[in-house]
Formats: C-alpha cells, sequence, structure tokens
C-alpha cells in the first residue's frame, strides 16, 4: 500500500499542530507533509510536489478554502480536499459540492467524524485500484489491513500472539486495530486467533506421531490441560478423541477400499 500525502491548511496554528501530531494518520499509511497558513501557501505546495489529500479551514487571510477547493477543482482534480468551518452555512455547503469536495467537517472537530470521511475515502482509492487492474489492490484498506493480520498470524501460531503484537505488526493502536479486525471479519481478535489454532490442532492430530505436547508448542499452547480444555469447548470432545475417532474412520474407509 502507498503512502497518502497529506496537506494541512489553517491559520490557526495551533488548530494546525493539533491535527498534525494525530497518530490516526500513521494508523492509515497517511504522511502529513506539512501545513499551510493560507490558501496561497497551500497552492505553493501543491506546485512543489505531489498531494493527495488537502485538510483546509474555510475561513483563512489571502485565499478562503472554498477559493482553494475551486482552483484544485480546475486545476488538480487528483486531489482529495477536506473542509473545515467553524459555521453550518447552506451556501458553503453548496459550493462544497459544486466543487466535489469531499467531506465537510465544523469545529470544535470530531476526530470520529474526521477519519471516517478520511477512512471511506481510503477505501474508495484501493477500490479503483482493483478496478483499474492492479492485482496488488486489496477491495478496501481495512481488508488489507486484516489480511495481513491474519497472514503474520498464520505464520506466527507457535509464538505467543497477541492483539498488540499483531497491531503493531501492521502499524495501528491495538484499540484501533481491535475495532478494524472485528469489522472485516465479524469476530474479536482472541476468538479469530483460537479458531486458527483448533484449525491447525485438528490438522496435526491426525498424524499419529506427533505427541500432544508436539501438537502444543506448534500452535502456541505452553499448557497441555488449557489446550484440551479449549479444545474440548471447540469441538465437544478431547484432542484424544478426535484423533481416535479420525484414526477409526480412516480404517474404516481403507477397509471398504479393498472390497
Amino acid at each position: 500500500m502507498r503512502t497518502i500525502k497529506l496537506l494541512i491548511v489553517d491559520d490557526e496554528w495551533m488548530i494546525s499542530d493539533s491535527l498534525r501530531s494525530m497518530e490516526e494518520w500513521k494508523e492509515r499509511n497517511i504522511e502529513v507533509v506539512g501545513t499551510a497558513s493560507s490558501g496561497r501557501e497551500a497552492l505553493q505546495w501543491v506546485e512543489q510536489g505531489d498531494l493527495d489529500m488537502i485538510l483546509t479551514d474555510i475561513h483563512m487571510p489571502d485565499m478562503s478554502g472554498l477559493e482553494l477547493l475551486q482552483r484544485l477543482y480546475e486545476t488538480k482534480p487528483g486531489i482529495s480536499v477536506i473542509l473545515i468551518s467553524g459555521y453550518e452555512e447552506f451556501t458553503y455547503a453548496c459550493t462544497a459540492l459544486r466543487y466535489q469536495a469531499k467531506g465537510y467537517v465544523t469545529k470544535p472537530i470530531d476526530t470520529d467524524e474526521l477519519f471516517s470521511i478520511v477512512d471511506s475515502l481510503l477505501d474508495t482509492e484501493t477500490k479503483k485500484g482493483e478496478e483499474s487492474g492492479d492485482a496488488e489492490s486489496p477491495k478496501t484498506y481495512h481488508e488489507a489491513i486484516v489480511e495481513r493480520a491474519i497472514t503474520y498470524m498464520k505464520t506466527n501460531l507457535d509464538k505467543p500472539l497477541s492483539l498488540k503484537r499483531t497491531a503493531e505488526e501492521v502499524h495501528l493502536t491495538p484499540h484501533y486495530f481491535g475495532q478494524v479486525f472485528k469489522a472485516v471479519t465479524g469476530e474479536t481478535f482472541v476468538n479469530y486467533l483460537t479458531g486458527l489454532r483448533m484449525e491447525k490442532a485438528c490438522l496435526l492430530l491426525k498424524n499419529p506421531e506427533l505427541k500432544q505436547y508436539e501438537i502444543c508448542e506448534s500452535i502456541g499452547y505452553p499448557d497441555t490441560k488449557y489446550f484440551a480444555k479449549v479444545f474440548t469447548k471447540c469441538f465437544g470432545m478431547p484432542p484424544r478423541e478426535y484423533r481416535r475417532e479420525y484414526i477409526n474412520k480412516s480404517r474404516q474407509a481403507k477397509d471398504l477400499t479393498q472390497f
């Protein structure tokens, strides 16, 4: 996934600095490349390099956020613009729609509302990448994050996995990662991890040469009694009985093929 480049535009430096320092940008693979205090200064940033997204206040000296939006609509339509305003005015909303602003947030800024808009933009971008034939583009940004997490989990089942460690692997905070994981999979991280471990346990139990403690070590359970308890809860029978049933069924199938 490529890094999204964001410019924050606001004439109040405290607001710009506060927005810039949010950890939520890094969680979404967004790089805040800088801040500008006016629309004209923002245009200088646009001329200097490639920007993907601009978060701009409306009320600024020299050139307002709405004027900036119009200029970008005419010259750089590929840049997504989110507007910030201390007022909810119908004329602002109309102008925002006319020049295809991607979102409109009022002050004081509700971060949940802001990042809901940002997430929607990220999902739209990755879907466009998929439709254009880029085989590496996932369906959505969140699905890509979870796919990476699950791959990491599957290849490290023998280790003491945790939500915190997996979140670090995909560069998200544990709280945000937990929310994203459940939204995409429909399950909590712990339940999904348990399912992966039990699935592998079933596969390993089919090998009569493996001892139970070896199977436990292979799926990250140092305690054989705890493993047996979890397995029984999942499948309604202890691991030894599961293995016995599998062996008996295999023998019966083998006997049938001999007739």
